[in-house]
């Protein structure tokens, strides 16, 4: 009878002494499943202004509102707003304290007179993005060619004389059109 009750005793302490690292490792589970779980891409029409840490003209059409602690916004503007990308710098009025997709911002321009409001343009909704995108993003615009712009450019010299292509006529003076009606 003394066995059984070693016996039991021993297991009560293994049971017991077993138990913290069950719940420990169902907390690890816990941790890896939230890592498993899909970013929550879910849009939101607005934003508070006082949690706005910074924002970053991507290009003409897109902003990335980058808030107090990780979370960033890309604003998918509905049209280009032309000079945003150049300038990146924006105003903005608030009313309540948020920015919304009903509110404009207005780019603001550098001049010899200093800031000067440019073109002003609507919001679009604020999307999360996961720093893995931000940072695609980013490598996006990076990579286009020819710079911040997409666009290659060569300097081209007009004074040069233009030789036809193969189909075109070469250009008549009027001169040798004068002189060939004579003859």
């Amino acid at each position: 009878m003394m066995r059984a009750s070693l016996s039991r005793l021993s297991f009560s302490r293994f049971v017991l002494g077993a138990l913290p690292l069950l719940f420990a490792s169902t907390g690890t589970f816990a941790q890896d499943g939230e890592e498993d779980k899909p970013f929550d891409r879910t849009p939101v029409s607005c934003v508070r202004v006082t949690s706005i840490d910074k924002t970053e003209a991507v290009d003409d059409q897109n902003i990335l509102f980058h808030m107090r602690g990780d979370t960033v916004y890309r604003n998918h503007l509905p049209m280009r707003c032309p000079r945003l990308e150049h300038e990146n710098r924006i105003a903005y009025q608030v009313f309540g304290g948020r920015l919304c997709d009903s509110d404009t911002i207005t780019v603001l321009e550098e001049s010899v007179f200093g800031l000067q409001n440019g073109f002003t343009c609507g919001l679009g909704d604020f999307v999360p993005l996961s720093p893995e995108e931000v940072e695609d993003l980013r490598k996006k615009e990076d990579d286009l060619p020819g710079g911040e712009d997409g666009f290659e450019t060569e300097a081209v010299d007009l004074k040069k004389s233009r030789e036809p292509a193969g189909d075109e006529q070469p250009e008549a003076d009027d001169n040798s059109d004068a002189s060939a009606a004579d003859e």
